[in-house]
């Protein structure tokens, strides 16, 4: 009886670790800002889904892995973020800086990015805000 407790108890404790470790289905930008914004995979490769400013977009998780094919290291995809990509922005763009994103928990690192009066800030896996810092 005991043996069979401790299997229940483990096939639990293994399908509540699998279900906390799924992807995303979406890969979520919140922009604040005044600028479009996108990410560079290997900051070269640019997304084919810039978030235009003041606006949110959603790119379904297959999209996110299929740009990162090639790019992959350890389940980490590298991304460039940028500021200022649309043609109408009017400015060079501005790079905030990389991050990694695990493919397989939506996991993106460091949580946040700043620079040039702008940050980035990771909301839970695979969601993110960019916004202008207060004066």
């Amino acid at each position: 009886m005991q043996t069979h407790r401790r299997l229940m108890l483990a096939s639990c404790l293994f399908a509540a670790t699998s279900a906390m470790a799924a992807p995303p289905k979406q890969l979520i930008t919140h922009n604040d800002t005044d600028f479009e914004s996108n990410a560079y995979v290997a900051g070269t490769i640019p997304g084919r889904y810039p978030t235009r400013a003041h606006s949110d977009n959603y790119v379904n998780w297959a999209e996110v892995r299929m740009a990162c094919f090639g790019h992959v290291t350890n389940n980490q995809c590298p991304a460039l973020i940028r500021l200022g990509t649309g043609a109408h922005d009017n400015m060079t763009p501005l790079d905030l800086g990389m991050v990694s994103v695990n493919l397989s928990t939506g996991n993106i690192t460091p949580k946040v990015l700043h620079a040039y009066g702008y940050t980035l800030t990771v909301n839970g896996p695979g969601e993110t805000t960019l916004s202008q810092d207060s004066e």
